[in-house]
């Protein structure tokens, strides 16, 4: 047997159990087989049956008796049974029952493989496909209404970190702030980038202490402001960006 589904352990009885499962079944396909062969068989069997009792009746120039005939027929048939077990014989035998259902399970496996390759390829070809069609989607301009929505999101995950614990605001605040510089480069002009960054909210401290601190006696932490008032400049230079946009669209409409 092939050493690719031969088992590793040396235990004999491990060996003759998965003898014992590839020949049974191997027989269990025999007998699928017979079965579906049973009416060619009945058909073959019924005329050389016949066949052989007429070609004796014939012979013998009709004196034969019906017993006579009977048993010329059955004697060819049962020929025919030892001649077709005989020609199988080679192959009915344990040893190559098992290696015949071995050389089967290696063909059904080798079609399962390419079957999987070609499934992977097309995967493959997809993901690539939608990759081409993202990058351009990514290179094509916005229009006024998808870059308002851009904001939105990106002002509301910057709320979501202000609200959020100091955990969570000192490990993902650089995230958030690469993700403007990218929207940043991506989508505005050098002068909407200027106003982006060079916004100061009169009311800076204020939002801070109000979105970080739970009352006024409650210090705030040196790291945590300076990320905290980051976030909020940020903030307000997103909203004063998508109130021109908005006043824009709301001109050319």
């Amino acid at each position: 047997m092939s050493d690719l589904l031969m088992p590793r352990a040396s235990n004999p009885a491990v060996r003759v159990s998965y003898s014992s499962h590839l020949f049974r079944a191997a027989r269990e396909d025999i007998g699928t087989w017979l079965r579906r062969q049973a009416a060619h068989g009945g058909v073959l069997g019924v005329a050389v049956f016949f066949g052989a009792a007429l070609l004796a009746w014939l012979v013998s120039g009709g004196e034969l008796g019906f017993g006579g005939v009977l048993l010329w027929g059955l004697g060819a048939l049962l020929l025919l049974i030892v001649g077709v077990f005989a020609m199988h014989w080679g192959y009915l035998t344990p040893r190559r029952l098992c290696a015949a259902k071995q050389h089967q399970l290696e063909a059904e496996r080798r079609q399962f493989m390419a079957a999987l390759d070609k499934e992977k390829q097309a995967v493959q070809l997809i993901q690539a496909e939608r990759d081409v069609l993202k990058a351009k989607l990514e290179e094509r301009p916005l229009r006024p209404m998808e870059l308002r929505e851009e904001i939105d999101q990106l002002i509301a995950e910057g709320d979501a970190l202000l609200d959020s614990v100091e955990q969570t605001l000192l490990g993902e605040s650089e995230m958030w702030f690469d993700d403007v510089e990218r929207f940043a480069k991506r989508h505005l002009s050098p002068s909407q980038i200027d106003r982006l960054y060079a916004a100061e909210p009169r009311d800076l401290e204020e939002q801070v202490k109000f979105h970080r601190a739970a009352s006024e006696d409650t210090p705030i932490a040196d790291e945590e402001f300076a990320i905290a008032e980051r976030l909020v400049r940020v903030s307000a230079g997103l909203r004063e960006l998508r109130q021109s946009i908005g006043r824009k669209s709301a001109k050319a409409a």
